[in-house]
């Protein structure tokens, strides 16, 4: 409203005690200053059916929404200080001179939407300060009032009714200071069928005059013309008035000061074949006019140099909800300068029924209904060359700053839309069905805004980008992109606009992307990629050191992982003021998950929308997660148990099984080593080959410790090599050199057909020969099928008490031969050898 007063009371909301409850009335709430004085009483929706009464300091009184009937005479006698009251949406019906009777400082007065039938001759008498008024929705019958407004009066709101041509209002009389008069039925009641020089006279100081709504259906040339102050005027929605109509509206504006003219809905929705002719609008050339609504007049054409003839200074123009052939004639606007229009909502359907609701009534006659001429689409408009495709339907100026284009439905993909150098800044193309953005946008240089959201798009290319560098706002949410972003491995659909810092990719299937999606997006404040299938923060955010909001929400998140974590906390270093949406996802609270709610419970972030986030728990319930250290406690207790107990059996089981290898390994470490030299020696082919008609190559290995040499070479080898005539494999002589030792023995004795064991003491103490040992025996086991190939020759008696466990064995198990170290008894141990190992 402007004035001082409401100045105050904002001061006093703002700027002092907060409210508490009144001491003359607990249903109304106080607010005091610095003395502690009551200056505003707020009273509003306390089914009050009488006015309190209010303290001598009061300035501000609120009252609106209550069941009140009556003002009592002098109720404000005390109230000389008041200079705001609202009685709006009460049961008022009369108002009489002693009313207000007291508060002469009463600057504003609100009476909307009441029952008010009576007011006195005299009422305002007592109020002569008043500069506002609201009494907009009663039953007043102005016409059968002498009601003189007071001279002060600026500001007036009131319902306005001539139901006789004939019959001129003349309650205007004395508003010489009146600024601004609503009379609009969109708020209140107006009919008012035709306006004449007369309607206004009397207040010729008007700056703004809002008669919308009227059913307005003619006015004549002069009913604004000695308004010379009037800046603004709203003549929209009398749909009976057409562009005809307004064409004296427009001749009378060229002596006022008009900036801001609305002409919409000044025809029937269904009007056939709407055209702008030239002398409908010519006279505005002649006029200071900044900003011309037009909207919803399902206009179809502008007759050729209607458009050239708008005045000069025209900036903004606003022409949606019609119906235009789009064609040459719209280059005119190259003409005119204007920096803003918005041609939105074209061709957009309509519920026939509306047309009962715009009658236009001449005399006793009611116009039928019309005759409906088929409307022309988009694709129709293209057939026939209107359009051409794959552009934008208007040439774009080079003063032009701002379009709006949305919720149109044209259908075509973008390829290069090369027009002139401009200075588009904000470019708004929601809502159509541009289905495939292939570009470049060249020469969109200045372009910092761009909305192409719901447009059922699945296809941008890597250079649509690539000629508006300076872009910083881009809302591309509700397409199909999740079928293309996903490929893009280096970033290279935004990569041509690093000065991004607002990103809404909401809504449109992404099941994720890549690392280096965001990777030259260093400037983005905003990233919004809520509402598709994401499940993992696959992308890198971490560099983008000036990001304040990431809205994650309506995914499929059951947590962060410590990667996203990281990145979030690397984030936060650099911005403290970081949010992070993670409403409406799957969240989980289990043991797995713990070390995310303990994060969420932890981190400086700022989660928005806390208070409705859920998690489901271990047990299958869902738990809010508005204080997520409770949520971790409570997981901590039951998490830690089972923690303890596994780690406890994870231990028990790893020492368990250590000692069960361990153990295996011990017990089958002969056959192991034996298995693996076997392996080695059968890959190393370094075998010698044996005849064709030989079995093994030797007759038998000789086992023996170093000691016992003499015993082996000075008796063994001539008994049996020379006498006997057996091939003995000896390891100072048949081993092969180069060859480890293992390999040789394993080798020697695999190709023996008897092992023969020289014991002695120290033989049994040797490492060698008890590995020689130990390798014969898995030969007999696993090789030969346990067959007897051990032959034992002892040397010195054998006690059992110094016998290792292995040999031991055989001992008990099969015979032994001893060296009886005589000439008799050596012949005979000769002979029996040699008739065993022949």
């Amino acid at each position: 409203m402007g004035y001082l007063c409401n100045a105050v009371a904002l001061l006093l909301y703002f700027g002092f005690a907060a409210g508490r409850k009144c001491e003359f009335e607990n249903r109304c709430q106080c607010f005091f200053n610095t003395w502690k004085q009551v200056h505003k009483a707020v009273c509003s929706n306390a089914h009050l059916t009488h006015i309190p009464d209010f303290p001598k300091s009061i300035k501000v009184v609120i009252l609106d929404n209550n069941l009140i009937t009556t003002i009592p005479d002098y109720h404000f006698r005390n109230n000389s200080k008041l200079c705001n009251i609202s009685l709006m949406n009460n049961k008022l019906k009369v108002l009489r001179k002693e009313s207000f009777y007291g508060a002469y400082n009463l600057i504003e007065l609100t009476l909307y939407n009441n029952d008010i039938k009576i007011v006195d001759e005299k009422f305002f008498n007592s109020i002569a300060a008043l500069k506002y008024l609201n009494i907009k929705k009663n039953n007043i019958d102005w016409l059968k009032l002498n009601i003189t407004f007071p001279y002060s009066l600026q500001t007036l709101q009131m319902d306005f009714k001539i139901l006789e041509q004939d019959h001129m209002f003349d309650s205007f009389k004395g508003l010489i200071n009146l600024k601004t008069l609503d009379i609009s039925g969109l708020s209140g009641e107006c009919e008012c069928k035709t306006m004449t020089p007369e309607t206004f006279r009397t207040i010729p100081n008007l700056i703004h005059l809002d008669m919308s709504a009227c059913k307005i259906s003619y006015i004549y040339r002069g009913t604004l013309k000695f308004m010379s102050n009037l800046t603004f005027l709203d003549a929209s929605f009398n749909f009976c008035l057409k562009f005809a109509g307004a064409e004296n509206i427009t001749y009378d504006l060229q002596t006022t000061s008009i900036k801001i003219l609305k002409l919409n809905k000044i025809h029937r929705t269904f009007e056939p074949d709407t055209t702008v002719l030239k002398s409908h609008i010519r006279n505005l050339r002649h006029t200071n006019l900044t900003e011309l609504h037009m909207d919803s007049n399902r206009i179809q054409l502008f007759e050729k140099g209607a458009l050239s003839s708008l005045p000069l200074t025209l900036r903004s123009v606003y022409l949606s909800d019609n119906m235009f052939h789009f064609g040459s004639y719209f280059s005119e606007f190259h003409v005119v300068p204007i920096t803003f229009i918005n041609i939105s909502l074209q061709f957009s359907s309509h519920d026939l029924l509306d047309f009962y609701d715009e009658i236009c009534v001449k005399k006793d006659q009611t116009d039928p209904l019309p005759v409906l001429s088929k409307t022309p689409n988009q694709h129709e408009v293209q057939r026939y060359g209107q359009l051409k495709p794959n552009t934008l339907p208007i040439e774009i100026s080079s003063k032009l700053q701002k379009l709006i284009f949305r919720n149109s439905l044209f259908r075509f993909k973008i390829e290069a839309n090369n027009v002139s150098e401009n200075s588009l800044a904000y470019l708004d193309l929601g809502f159509n069905l541009f289905y495939s953005w292939i570009g470049p946008l060249l020469t969109y240089k200045k372009l910092i805004y761009l909305d192409l959201s719901n447009n059922f798009c699945s296809n941008v290319s890597k250079d649509f980008f690539k000629s508006s560098p300076n872009l910083k706002s881009l809302l591309i949410h509700n397409n199909l992109l999740g079928f293309v972003l996903i490929d893009d491995m280096h970033g290279e659909i935004l990569q041509h606009i690093p000065k991004l810092e607002v990103l809404n990719l909401a809504d449109n299937r992404i099941p994720y992307l890549q690392y280096n999606f965001f990777k030259f997006q260093t400037m983005l404040k905003e990233i919004n990629i809520g509402g598709n299938l994401l499940d993992d923060l696959s992308f890198q955010i971490s560099h983008i050191q000036n990001l304040s909001h990431l809205d994650l929400s309506k995914n499929r998140f059951s947590s962060l992982n410590s990667t996203a974590r990281g990145q979030l906390e690397t984030v936060i270093k650099s911005n403290p003021n970081l949010t992070v949406n993670l409403s409406d996802n799957p969240l989980i609270c289990s043991c797995d998950t713990i070390q995310f709610i303990k994060w969420m419970s932890q981190t400086k972030i700022e989660f928005t929308k806390l208070q409705s986030y859920k998690c489901k728990l271990y047990n299958g319930n869902t738990e809010l997660l508005k204080e997520p250290k409770r949520v971790y406690e409570i997981l901590e207790k039951k998490c830690s148990s089972y923690t303890a107990l596994i780690v406890v059996l994870s231990i028990f089981v790893i020492f368990f099984v250590l000692i069960l290898l361990c153990g295996l390994v011990y017990r089958h470490r002969w056959t192991l080593r034996f298995m693996y030299y076997m392996t080695k020696n059968k890959y190393q082919n370094s075998s010698r080959k044996k005849a064709d008609n030989e079995e093994y190559e030797y007759d038998a290995f000789i086992s023996y410790e170093e000691e016992d040499a003499v015993f082996v070479h000075n008796h063994l080898l001539s008994n049996l090599e020379e006498d006997a005539k057996l091939k003995l494999c000896i390891h100072k002589r048949d081993f092969q050199p180069g060859k480890d030792i293992a390999a040789n023995i394993t080798f020697g004795i695999h190709n023996s057909r008897y092992v023969v064991a020289v014991l002695s003491k120290t033989y049994l103490e040797s490492y060698w020969c008890l590995f020689e040992y130990n390798m014969a025996r898995m030969e007999s086991i696993y090789s030969r099928d346990c067959e007897n190939m051990f032959i034992l020759v002892s040397l010195v008696d054998l006690s059992s008490l110094n016998l290792p466990l292995c040999v031991l064995e055989k001992v008990h198990k099969q015979s032994y031969i001893e060296y009886p170290n005589d000439p008799l008894g050596n012949t005979l141990f000769w002979d029996k050898l040699k008739e065993v190992l022949k």
